[in-house]
């Protein structure tokens, strides 16, 4: 019987210690992007940080978004499987939703770019918890069941709660 209907959430960031390709594709991809998309909001070079560019201008924000844009490729060829978390047989677990976020960046220091990439899983059905593990399955496939180490940079999003029905 499952415990709850959830999704699991993980980060990934990415800056100038990049160590995989596709760490170093997402962090120079998301810099150009973001060298061409914030002249808009730059006042003619005046503000060079993204946080700066926020005060200035609210619609600033926007540029998350636009630099998610430029790298869906990327995201796009893992093939739904999120680099970063894997269940204790080493299989990826999947995904079905990816957000970029710009924590900062600058114009004039590209070592200064930091962003993240937010992962979240399809609809998990979460069987039992025993210590710092989690027994899951994908909704569909409750015979196939993945056990996932519970670790800090791992979000759970709760969605519904099993509950008996006596009549």
């Amino acid at each position: 019987m499952a415990l709850a209907h959830i999704n699991l959430s993980v980060v990934q960031y990415f800056n100038f210690m990049c160590r995989t390709d596709f760490e170093r594709r997402i962090f120079h991809d998301t810099y150009k992007e973001f060298q061409k998309r914030s002249k808009i909001y730059s006042l003619d070079r005046h503000l060079h940080t993204f946080s700066q560019m926020q005060q200035a201008n609210s619609k600033a924000n926007a540029l998350h978004q636009k630099l998610q844009y430029a790298v869906m490729n990327n995201i796009t060829a893992l093939e739904g499987k999120m680099p970063v978390l894997s269940d204790l047989e080493e299989r990826p677990v999947l995904f079905d939703w990816a957000e970029l976020h710009i924590y900062d960046s600058d114009l004039l220091n590209k070592g200064a770019h930091v962003v993240s990439i937010t992962y979240t899983s399809p609809k998990l059905i979460l069987h039992e918890i025993i210590g710092d593990l989690m027994i899951l399955s994908y909704s569909g496939k409750e015979e196939e069941t993945l056990v996932i180490k519970i670790t800090e940079n791992l979000t759970v999003n709760y969605e519904q709660r099993e509950t008996l029905v006596y009549s």
